[in-house]
């Protein structure tokens, strides 16, 4: 049995990034916790920047306090439904669109969870997406400050080029699970106002596959992806 952490910048990217996958790896009776960086408070204010949101009387009414308790209560509810043990949840609940300025701190806080970690499942590098990048410095921080030579590290991309190179790449197949993700992703009644991730998540029911570049620790730095 594996030990296997997942990083998710925002709730929902633990799904959009490697949902079957760790629905399949549950299944083989690996020990899988999630780690949520932000807490989702922003989410309408920058897709309404975007020109992405659908915007309804929820969209205009609800502060980003609330959208913050919204998203961490589905949280709970996605996790539970999917099968998750609540000690493997970890929601850090940094301001979303801030995380580049708490780096250290997701550091300090990921040390404990991540330091019997056999597989490190993590945004992919050179994102546009301050968050996504920050996700990964803290994630890549923590592994090397714990030196963890013997960890397999599994890059997810989302929203951005897919560029490892192809001995690096891994894939997992997910036809068996993609029905569970969808509906998971479904209770994510929150994000539904954002045009792109409507579009992403109707997407979720055709997919066979979830790509992940597979690294060591001494790949870091050598890698577009990694």
């Amino acid at each position: 049995m594996k030990k296997i952490v997942v990083f998710a910048p925002h709730p929902d990217d633990e799904l959009a990034g490697a949902g079957g996958s760790m629905l399949k790896w549950k299944k083989e009776g690996h020990d899988v916790h999630i780690i949520y960086i932000t807490d989702g408070r922003a989410a309408y204010r920058y897709e309404r920047e975007k020109g992405r949101l659908f915007e309804t009387e929820e969209t205009m009414n609800t502060t980003e306090d609330e959208l913050a308790e919204i998203r961490m209560k589905e949280i709970d509810e996605v996790t539970e439904f999917l099968g998750f043990p609540k000690e493997n949840i970890h929601k850090f609940k940094i301001l979303d669109q801030d995380a580049k300025n708490h780096i250290r701190e997701g550091i300090e806080l990921s040390k404990n969870i991540i330091k019997d970690a056999d597989r490190i499942v993590l945004p992919s590098n050179n994102n546009s997406h301050s968050d996504h990048q920050a996700t990964y410095e803290i994630a890549i921080g923590a592994a090397k400050e714990l030196d963890l030579k013997d960890v397999e590290f599994f890059g997810y991309s989302l929203y951005v080029a897919h560029k490892d190179p192809r001995e690096k790449v891994i894939k997992i197949r997910i036809k068996n699970y993609r029905d569970n993700v969808f509906e998971a992703m479904s209770k994510y009644k929150s994000q539904l106002a954002i045009s792109v991730v409507k579009i992403y998540y109707d997407t979720i029911k055709r997919k066979r596959v979830e790509f992940f570049g597979k690294y060591s620790l001494s790949d870091i730095g050598k890698y577009y992806n990694f």
